[in-house]
């Protein structure tokens, strides 16, 4: 599995975080359909931080309209974001 994991340095509600997240899934199914975007992507987001799924090209699709999101809204210093990689997972 692999993820990108979103760290947030300023406190930006979770309503705004949703919302990002929502408008960045629509982008996508602009691009992919909705019914491939709504079944290959995957996130959380919590304690103002975020993680996205991005083992398919939809969830890294998001994760790049999400980070530009974030990026034009509250600027490169809001956040950091790091790629994961977890060789012992495994789908069931």
């Amino acid at each position: 599995m692999k993820i990108c994991r979103y760290k947030f340095h300023i406190l930006i509600s979770k309503d705004d975080i949703e919302q990002h997240l929502a408008e960045s899934i629509v982008a996508t199914e602009g691009f992919f359909g909705q019914a491939k975007a709504r079944l290959n992507t995957a996130y959380l987001a919590a304690n103002n931080k975020v993680v996205i799924d991005v083992s398919t090209l939809v969830g890294e699709h998001t994760a790049e309209i999400f980070t530009w999101r974030i990026t034009k809204f509250y600027g490169e210093d809001s956040f950091s974001v790091e790629r994961i990689r977890d060789e012992n997972y495994s789908r069931a």
